[in-house]
């Protein structure tokens, strides 16, 4: 087979050599059959129907393992390969089959553009289309100019028409071509599938990097998202808009996650209800408690934003005049909680307001103490995570100074700030 078989096509819409997948084909019905052979020759041990004796219990005994069922599933997998493989042969061959006749038919049609070219040359070149606009004194010989120009506008708009016809023609071939192209793509994918998922009874393949990384994060997804909650609280005091306040807004939702994939942890719940119901106060409920606190106070920026800017949108829209379409209700919504997320960001914290009071300056004191304060938090929240990284990290003592500096940030700072908010957000819902 050439490199490029289809060249009035201009590109190869049905690439594969039909006698490499047959003899891949035949390969793999021979594998199958060896198996099968195998296979029943295993069984015929283990009944004990050919072979008996001491030593023939002694091999049964080994042959009780994964080995015969290994080699059924070998089986039936290899088969269904081959059968895939056998079925894509046969479509291969008529996708290619069609391709030839396209091929045929484009060359054709190329054929029929270039004669319809030339006549259109030799319409356009015909010397009576040079009457128009003569002047004639002799009423006869201008009715025979007139039928002349006539006769040859009227051959060189057929010779045109041809023209357009035969590229047209060429152009549905070349569609056509492409049409197949698709089927033909849509088939390999088919079969592809089809010879992955013969493979699933077969050994597992060891996953890959990507497919090891999803799996950690799933099974430490609470840690990671109370880690990007509390790296994105920080970022937020060091961006104005509009990046501060979707840090804010970045950050709530990573808390509003992780509040969820800790409740839905059936340790988490079983330690909860274990440290209120039988006073069972160890390390992991103070750290589960500590942690669902700091969870639900992390809401609290993000759903009040949303709140008061959804209810200003109301408010704004119930006042206005005009009736706003549902799409500039949302647009208003959306402003109005990226403008409450961002008072939200800089309002000041009243235990840290107190704190301050009588310092020189007092509001860059206050700064640097609400920095430290959420850098505390992203310091335990990637030791959360590190810890399931590296076990060399893991100590006891480690994790209850974490969960100490949670709990004081979150019965202090964090309270006074969220519950300042929550103030602020229920009273004007409130009426």
């Amino acid at each position: 087979m050439t490199a490029h078989p289809y060249r009035h096509l201009g590109f190869d819409p049905v690439p594969g050599d039909v006698s490499v997948v047959s003899g891949l084909t035949a390969k793999l019905q021979k594998s199958a059959r060896t198996i099968a052979d195998a296979h029943k020759m295993i069984e015929n041990l283990r009944s004990g129907s050919s072979w008996e004796g001491d030593a023939a219990v002694a091999f049964r005994e080994q042959l009780d393992g994964a080995l015969p069922v290994n080699l059924k599933n070998a089986h039936a997998s290899i088969t269904r390969a081959a059968t895939a493989l056998a079925e894509w042969q046969k479509a291969l061959d008529g996708y290619q089959e069609r391709a030839r006749t396209l091929d045929g038919q484009a060359e054709e049609a190329k054929g029929n553009i270039a004669r319809a070219e030339r006549q259109e040359k030799e319409a356009a070149a015909d010397p009576d289309l040079g009457l128009a606009g003569r002047t004639f004194t002799d009423d006869a010989e201008l009715r025979r100019a007139q039928a002349r120009l006539d006769r040859a506008t009227e051959e060189l708009t057929r010779a045109r028409e041809a023209v357009s016809g035969a590229r047209t023609a060429y152009d549905d071939v070349i569609k056509r071509a492409r049409e197949l192209a698709e089927e033909h793509g849509t088939g390999a994918r088919g079969t592809a599938r089809v010879l992955r998922d013969a493979t699933d009874k077969l050994a597992p393949e060891e996953p890959n990097w990507f497919e090891s990384a999803m799996d950690w994060v799933g099974d430490n997804l609470t840690d990671v998202l109370g880690a990007i909650a509390a790296v994105a609280g920080l970022a937020a005091l060091f961006f104005a808009v509009p990046v501060g306040p979707v840090l804010l807004l970045v950050a709530a939702a990573a808390s509003t996650a992780t509040l969820v994939s800790r409740f839905s942890d059936p340790v988490v719940r079983a330690s909860l209800k274990d440290g209120f119901a039988k006073g069972e106060f160890d390390a992991d409920f103070r750290s589960n408690a500590v942690g669902v606190v700091g969870d639900a106070l992390g809401v609290v920026p993000g759903a009040a934003s949303v709140l008061r800017g959804v209810n200003g949108a109301v408010r704004a829209a119930n006042a206005s005049a005009e009736a706003l379409t549902l799409g500039q209700k949302l647009a208003s919504a959306g402003s109005k909680t990226m403008t409450v997320a961002e008072k939200i960001r800089t309002a000041e914290n009243p235990l840290t307001t107190w704190l301050v009071k009588g310092a020189g300056d007092p509001r860059a004191v206050a700064s640097a103490i609400d920095t430290g304060v959420a850098g505390a938090g992203a310091l335990t929240g990637t030791y959360g995570v590190a810890k399931n990284v590296w076990d060399e990290i893991r100590k006891p003592a480690a994790e209850e100074v974490s969960t100490g500096m949670d709990g004081a940030r979150a019965g202090t700072f964090d309270g006074a700030a969220h519950g300042s908010t929550l103030m602020t957000t229920i009273r004007p819902l409130a009426g």
